[in-house]
């Protein structure tokens, strides 16, 4: 065989091997894409439910805070009473976050006050200090549904196309209303904070808290 065939047979070949390799590497990525596909798919086909009761699940699994609890003298039967209730203040917090997004005038009041920030700052003490539950009665029961109620009017209120005088008194009422609220709320924490310098330094993220 003369040299320059035999040299094209070899450039020929190794050609055909480097594109098999590459072909083989391209197959592999595309099956663990498709993988990966079908399992997002199954994941997201499960109901909001079942999904929610893995997030409990893993907060179950976190032993600390329930150990803490019994530290503090609560039985099973309160801490149960106790974890309901940081639950409806937790959904408060998130209802209040999320009404403050849609409207500018909300969030103003929040960049003046940090009413929202000291909420959350407040739930995170409390499930670091179970004894001091009734002592946040106010906040858990009274101010943080007043929050979502208040801030609810107001949003409707300015949806209206039509402003009457009436309307726009009432708009006014219920902002400096919101602005005393959320200025009380931050008062709150700060309170805390003089009788307890130390919470800081037990801090957990409110996202990430169990209780």
């Amino acid at each position: 065989m003369p040299v320059s065939l035999f040299m094209n047979h070899q450039d020929m070949m190794f050609g055909y091997g480097h594109l098999g390799i590459v072909n083989v590497i391209f197959g592999l990525v595309l099956f663990f894409l498709i993988i990966k596909m079908i399992i997002g798919i199954s994941f997201m086909r499960k109901n909001p439910d079942e999904r929610e009761e893995g997030y409990k699940d893993k907060g179950m699994s976190k032993k600390e805070n329930i150990e803490r609890y019994h530290e503090a003298g609560l039985s099973d039967t309160d801490i149960k009473i106790f974890r309901e209730n940081l639950s409806e203040a937790k959904e408060n917090i998130k209802t209040w976050e999320k009404l403050l997004k849609k409207e500018d005038d909300l969030q103003v009041v929040e960049s003046v006050t940090g009413g929202l920030e000291a909420s959350k700052q407040t739930f995170k003490y409390i499930v670091q200090n179970p004894q001091e539950l009734t002592k946040q009665n106010e906040f858990l029961y009274k101010d943080l549904p007043n929050m979502v109620k208040l801030s609810e009017k107001f949003i409707e209120m300015k949806k209206q196309s039509v402003r009457t005088e009436e309307i726009n008194r009432d708009l006014d009422e219920t902002l400096l209303l919101i602005k005393t609220l959320s200025h009380s709320i931050s008062k709150n924490y700060h309170e805390i904070l003089m009788d307890d310098v130390n919470v800081i330094k037990h801090q957990v993220d409110f996202d990430k808290s169990f209780y």
